[in-house]
């Protein structure tokens, strides 16, 4: 079963100031996301977007997450999306991070996440896994996993688990 809360076909988007695209919301994932991304050393995230006005406030909300979980991000002002995902690759980034809704109207916005690779990651990664006790299991499934690219595709998992609540994954 897949799990589509957030993540849709590609990405998280909706009406910005409407649940997932809050700025609250956006503190909480970039914070879930630098969490998982800081266990694996790198601290190099890239973060671009479109030229939509909230774009500004949803970046300065996902760096304010990253930052307090102990990252920093380089940010490339208003780029197309494959420019951002070009360079997540190029400079060999833990993570490449696009503010945008793309054809959506201005109303909308969004927020994609490319893996080291420069490539989105996968629907399966948004799938919903867990363990006989019915708790969530995404931090020990990618523990175990290693450093594959399976593993840094599918971190969006564990992001995810905790942006619901935060205090589950000190």
């Amino acid at each position: 079963m897949s799990n589509r809360k957030y993540f849709g076909t590609d990405g998280i988007r909706g009406r910005v100031g409407n649940a997932p695209i809050t700025p609250d919301f956006v503190l909480k994932l970039g914070w879930a996301a630098g969490k998982v991304l800081a266990r694996h050393g790198s601290r190099k995230i890239i973060i671009g977007k479109d030229t939509r006005i909230s774009g500004y406030m949803l970046e300065s909300a996902l760096e304010a997450g990253l930052a307090a979980a102990g990252l920093s991000a380089s940010f490339t002002g208003p780029m197309p999306t494959p420019a951002v995902a070009y360079l997540t690759r190029t400079f060999r980034a833990e993570a490449g991070i696009v503010i945008s809704a793309s054809h959506n109207p201005f109303y909308d916005n969004g927020i994609k996440f490319f893996s080291i690779d420069g490539t989105k990651l996968p629907e399966r990664c948004g799938r919903s896994h867990r363990s006989r006790n019915g708790k969530r299991d995404h931090l020990r499934r990618l523990r175990r996993a290693g450093e594959s690219e399976p593993h840094r595709r599918c971190r969006r998992n564990a992001i995810l688990s905790s942006v619901k609540a935060p205090s589950r994954t000190n």
